[in-house]
């Protein structure tokens, strides 16, 4: 593989973890048309015979990730700035205006893989973090050729409660 292959299915797996933690389910698309990864809620009820019922939730968010390395953006106290394709950019846009907006999330790995990931007696861990972004209203479509700059707030780093959160945050009870 090669090293942006390695990050990418990095990412995705740091997604899926952040996400089958808190029993959520996660799709991966058979083919990439600007959604990398699809959450989604599994709710549960209780079937006459006494027997639960899984059943996935008419509510999925779309992620398209991202990953990089500390060179791969400018960082400072209050934000950081990566350059994004445009075609992922105006993805963004467009669905911006949804109930469940695309989201975009940034995972910036401390260093190239395999030292990104790290191994002992207690723990498995991906050396790094991530951050969400959603377009702003007043961000337009790009007319750029190959990228733009954007500026993510670092209030918008990603937690273990990540997906969770951001299910809330969007007006969906889980």
């Amino acid at each position: 593989m090669t090293e942006d292959q390695q990050k990418e299915a990095i990412s995705k797996e740091f997604l899926r973890v952040l996400a089958n933690a808190h029993g959520f389910k996660v799709i991966e698309p058979p083919q990439d048309h600007g959604v990398d990864m699809i959450v989604c809620p599994v709710t549960v009820r209780q079937e006459p015979s006494g027997r639960l019922r899984y059943l996935d939730s008419q509510y999925k968010l779309d992620f398209q990730l991202k990953a990089t390395t500390p060179k791969g953006i400018i960082e400072d106290e209050h934000q950081v700035k990566y350059d994004l394709e445009v075609k992922n950019y105006n993805d963004l846009i467009e669905r911006r205006g949804d109930p469940l907006p695309l989201h975009l999330l940034v995972v910036i790995l401390f260093s190239t893989p395999p030292n990104c990931i790290d191994i002992d007696h207690q723990k498995l861990s991906v050396l790094g973090h991530a951050y969400w972004y959603l377009p702003g209203e007043n961000e337009q479509p790009s007319e750029n050729q190959d990228q733009i700059r954007i500026t993510i707030p670092k209030a918008n780093r990603v937690s273990a409660h990540f997906v969770k959160e951001r299910f809330e945050d969007l007006g969906i009870e889980i």
